[in-house]
């Protein structure tokens, strides 16, 4: 392996790693585990999706999320309904209890990313946003 391409991994892992642990840091508070909050972040972000849809953009197989959905259905998070496009379907759409946990930490997010690029010109903030826009397609090859 080359040396940029040395640099470049450790300092994707050093992102990941304080990224991870500051979304641990704000998800404490919610009582929900990180993955469900990463739900609630997807229906939030995207609207009502379909269960293989949504188990599609959180990587995960359709057994992992119908375990999630089931519970945060119990807690009054989301809901199943009908698929007006497809009756055989149904969609996960976030309640209003759902709905408030997901613009909470949704407002967070904001001010992290406003906190990280603030600094940076508009041209870098249209190169970083075009950045991982490739890198965020490039992870369906791995897979």
């Amino acid at each position: 392996m080359n040396t940029k391409a040395m640099d470049i991994n450790k300092l994707l892992v050093e992102f990941y790693e304080r990224f991870s642990a500051w979304e641990h840091h704000i998800v404490e508070g919610s009582g929900l585990p990180l993955p469900m909050m990463h739900t609630l972040e997807l229906l939030g972000l995207y609207g009502p999706m379909r269960m293989t849809d949504l188990a599609e953009k959180l990587c995960i197989s359709t057994g992992t999320l119908t375990v999630r959905v089931d519970k945060l259905a119990s807690d009054g998070l989301v809901d199943r309904i009908a698929n007006p496009q497809d009756r055989r379907s149904l969609l996960i759409s976030l309640t209003k209890h759902g709905h408030q946990l997901f613009k909470e930490h949704d407002l967070a997010h904001l001010e992290m990313t406003q906190t990280l690029t603030g600094d940076l010109s508009a041209d870098d903030k249209a190169t970083l946003q075009r950045l991982l826009g490739l890198l965020t397609e490039k992870f369906d090859t791995l897979t």
